[in-house]
């Protein structure tokens, strides 16, 4: 079995994240040679309709000669007047010179132009893969996904090709429909010569899956079990041992009969320097899976880490020794978790077949394909997911994470409401994410992907060593856009406003639509006290999305520095709506209340405040209590 937390590169969501940059993933822009070969490889000039007579096809030939020369020197702007030539005498008649203008436009990125001109010849032929596939990369380039979609899916179904495959796959991760986006970038690893992209984007899409999994598992479901395991595994995996040791302690008071649980909290007991709760939890795991009961920590590899002395002060020892002994049942299967166990033991004592007691004992012997082989030989009950669970399961123990994934969506994705079931996908497609990134730092470890996947896997970790894989990224392929937003972010964290604006600044040289660049430019000045330069900026990103709730901050904290109160509060207020979340707005608005004499509102809002930071606080206080009281008190009945 594969431990999720030793692997080697792991990343979350960061906070202070971005919408729009993920464009950088998908889009590079072709060489004006590399298009103008495409566009020779796509029929373009149809035969000459019936109602053509000579002096016009004479004309049209001219004219199209004299573009396709410009194109072969460069002169771009030449080229879009001998097309636009054709188009103003002959509007209708040829609609594959709208094809070959909206290129020319795309090319001097024109976008807006390179849309209108190439959605006009699609009104007029709709079965020209060339004109869908540039307005949809036009529309990426707007960041206007929705609108890119089905043009890149009509491009996709007329003439499918890489570009095709890797500009559809772009619109659906944009979109957060990364399910969507899997198979066409699974068919470009294939195909694609520029496999470390696409090795890339695999990891980054399994990943965000993993994340929308894990938002429910910690969010939403009540049995918190689930998502004190989850969020250990992932503290684990970003080196945050002292807060991973806290969730898997939890965990193992409401499971502790779940061996996974002593095995990890163990090795991050020994990573702090724990020896005797590490010591008592690796004999845990021992006694509850005795076939297992040669299997050590590894410890002389393990790095030790300090445990940060601020804080509650916790008696590891005192905890684990706390939990209740082993049951006899718990041997029944303390592979997985207690509700799959219970799940089990119904089965084992209906079972008069002795096949569930055959499946049993290969899952215990680690025996993961006889015990796959004697699970296919029972039949599937209607309505019921144990069985293809533990199938599924089995795989993932025995590392073929490909085909648990197929199996899972094959037969269990129905079943994603329990709880178990989607813990068991979040596992799945963290492990997948990690073999592609893996594979992509083994096998391309100088690519500018590989750099950024360092770069941020160490700052997500906090390490001050993300600064020079970040740069190396840029270094290593400098039109790459997307590289600077995350540097522009590491700056900020460190409070480097100078260089994250400089940052951003050479973002908009290579992407000038770039909302996240514009974004963070504009709330760059806010901060340093000059409003009147990030006014710009602020208003092109709410234009183009008004429920941006972050920039809308920012525009109302400009207007206050500018002495307009009631613009500030209006901002704020809408700011507030669009994200509810802000609770420290409702601090802004009592204070700016209170300053125009309205202290029934200052008061308000002020009370607003205080009840959710306590609500907040109140949240803290019960888990940080948890650790204060007894290890009795702190057990379920």
């Amino acid at each position: 079995m594969t431990n999720a937390s030793s692997n080697q590169y792991c990343w979350q969501d960061r906070a202070f994240s971005f919408k729009c940059s993920v464009f950088f993933r998908f889009v590079r822009l072709f060489s004006v040679c590399a298009l103008l070969i495409l566009t020779l490889n796509i029929p373009l000039l149809a035969q000459s309709p019936p109602d053509l007579g000579s002096e016009a096809e004479t004309f049209i030939e001219k004219h199209f000669s004299s573009a396709k020369g410009a194109e072969a020197t460069g002169n771009l702007p030449r080229a879009a007047e001998e097309y636009q030539a054709i188009l103003k005498k002959y509007p209708r008649q040829v609609p594959e010179v709208y094809q070959n203008l909206g290129l020319v436009f795309y090319l001097q990125r024109q976008y807006e132009a390179a849309i209108a001109t190439l959605e006009k010849g699609i009104r007029l032929k709709a079965v020209m893969p060339g004109a869908h596939l540039f307005a949809g990369i036009s529309y990426l380039a707007v960041e206007q996904p929705e609108k890119a979609l089905p043009h890149l899916k009509a491009a996709f179904k007329l003439y499918p090709t890489n570009e095709s495959s890797s500009y559809l796959s772009a619109a659906y991760s944009l979109l957060g429909k990364y399910e969507a986006a899997l198979p066409y970038l699974k068919s470009l690893l294939e195909s694609s010569e520029e496999k470390d992209n696409i090795l890339y984007l695999l990891g980054d899409n399994y990943q965000k899956l993993a994340n929308q999994e894990a938002r429910v598992l910690s969010d939403e479901t009540p049995d918190r079990k689930y998502g004190h395991l989850l969020t250990a595994k992932i503290f684990d995996a970003q080196e945050y041992f002292q807060m991973a040791t806290k969730e898997y302690l939890d965990a193992a008071k409401l499971d502790p009969g779940h061996a996974e649980i002593f095995f990890s909290l163990g090795r991050v007991l020994a990573i702090l320097g724990q020896g005797v709760p590490s010591r008592l939890s690796l004999e845990r795991y021992h006694q509850l899976l005795p076939s297992e009961r040669h299997a050590t920590l590894g410890t002389d590899g393990l790095v030790r880490r300090e445990i940060a002395d601020i804080g509650v002060k916790v008696d590891y020892e005192k905890l684990v020794r706390s939990l209740p002994p082993v049951a006899e049942e718990d041997h029944l299967l303390p592979l997985v978790n207690s509700d799959v166990r219970q799940m089990v033991k119904k089965k084992m004592s209906l079972d008069k077949s002795g096949r569930w007691k055959q499946v049993l004992d290969s899952l215990m012997r680690a025996r993961w394909i006889d015990a796959i082989k004697s699970l296919e030989d029972i039949q599937a009950v209607p309505k019921e997911w144990l069985r293809d669970y533990l199938i599924a399961k089995a795989l993932a123990w025995n590392d073929d994470y490909m085909a648990a994934e197929k199996h899972f969506n094959e037969r269990l994705l129905p079943y994603e409401f329990a709880p178990a079931v989607r813990m068991l996908r979040w596992e799945i497609l963290q492990q997948l994410s990690l073999i592609y990134c893996n594979r992509l730092l083994d096998e391309y470890p100088k690519s500018s992907r590989a750099h950024y996947l360092r770069a941020r896997t160490l700052d997500v970790r906090g390490k001050k060593e993300a600064l020079e894989e970040y740069l190396a990224a840029i270094d290593a392929t400098p039109t790459m856009t997307g590289l600077r937003i995350s540097l522009a972010d590491h700056y900020l964290s460190n409070s480097k406003y100078g260089e994250a604006l400089e940052a951003c600044q050479k973002e908009l040289e290579i992407s000038p639509y770039s909302s996240a660049a514009k974004s963070r430019i504009g709330r760059i000045y806010v901060q340093l006290r000059e409003p009147d330069d990030g006014w710009p900026y602020l208003e092109d990103v709410l234009k183009a999305d008004p429920s941006d709730a972050q920039t809308r901050t920012a525009l109302a904290r400009g207007w206050e520095l500018k002495g307009n109160m009631e613009k500030a509060l209006e901002e704020y207020k809408l700011a507030l709506q669009h994200d509810p979340g802000l609770n420290r707005l409702h601090y802004v608005l009592a204070r700016i209340y209170r300053k125009r004499g309205r202290l029934d509102l200052a008061e308000r809002e002020t009370q607003i405040f205080q009840q959710n930071e306590k609500d907040e606080r109140r949240k803290l206080l019960e888990r940080v209590e948890g650790l204060r009281k007894s290890p009795e008190e702190t057990l379920e009945p």
